[in-house]
């Protein structure tokens, strides 16, 4: 799994202080435990059999009282006043029967319809716990796909700047059915890389994050933040040396400020 390396627990990024462990003089940060992906998916798993079971047991239901249920409710309602009268021994007239059964059919359709409406309402909350679960499946795998990109050297992205990444990579990569990871451009239209033909790869697409934004990068905070005079893209004057000796959420945030003024 993804471990990020932090000199102190100050330069741990706000949001991950949570999963910091202390090694020795060091502060290790385990970005997608496997224990959270594996609750995942055996919850999914779960919710996905219950949910089968629950159309099963409607399409049971659904079959015995057929298409019309309004004529079901009715011959049902007949047939239990008169099996009541029957065992009361009230039925004297075919009039009697009748007016029975209609009753007696009315009660047990009732009575199958408050099941119908019951099960139907436990599926729509056991899919929508299928799909949420799904989503946060989805969203721990996409996490795990580009903190690796992010994490080799070549990428020259600051490990501080992850949070925010992994936010904007959420919207770009989903996992297919088969749990392959996927640059999209919406849900239907696949995103390829340089060579045109294959899909654009993670490592691909935070190199395109140098232009979209270039102070997740080490080494360059936007320029002329925080009352850089121009000829030193560090913020307040200071050198490199003293920059990155700030707090990580200090340097991140000297970065926002220098995006925010370009934008402007």
């Amino acid at each position: 799994m993804p471990v990020l390396t932090f000199a102190s627990k100050d330069e741990i990024p706000e949001g991950l202080e949570d999963s910091a462990k202390q090694n020795g003089d060091k502060w290790e940060v385990n970005v997608v435990p496997k224990a959270k992906l594996d609750e995942f998916r055996d919850n999914n798993i779960a919710l996905a059999e219950e949910r089968d079971t629950l159309k099963a047991t409607n399409t049971q239901l659904s079959g015995l009282i057929g298409e019309d249920a309004d004529n079901f409710k009715t011959e049902l309602e007949a047939l239990r006043r008169t099996a009541q009268q029957v065992s009361d021994g009230k039925l004297k007239k075919s009039d009697d029967i009748e007016k029975e059964v209609d009753n007696r059919v009315k009660q047990m359709k009732e009575q199958l319809e408050a099941q119908l409406i019951e099960a139907e309402n436990k599926n729509k909350t056991l899919t929508a716990e299928v799909h949420d679960g799904k989503k946060k499946y989805a969203n721990t795998v996409v996490d795990r796909h580009i903190t690796d990109a992010v994490l080799k050297e070549e990428s020259g992205v600051n490990p501080s700047a992850l949070p925010d990444i992994l936010s904007r990579a959420r919207s770009t990569f989903k996992v297919n059915e088969k749990g392959e990871v996927v640059a999209m451009k919406d849900e239907n239209v696949v995103m390829y890389g340089s060579d045109g033909a294959t899909p654009m790869t993670a490592d691909e697409w935070v190199t395109t994050l140098k232009k979209a934004a270039p102070h997740f990068f080490k080494g360059n905070t936007g320029g002329g933040a925080g009352g850089s005079d121009g000829n030193n893209k560090y913020p307040n004057g200071m050198s490199q040396e003293e920059f990155q000796k700030l707090p990580a959420q200090q340097r991140l945030a000297f970065a926002n400020q220098a995006l925010k003024g370009k934008v402007a």
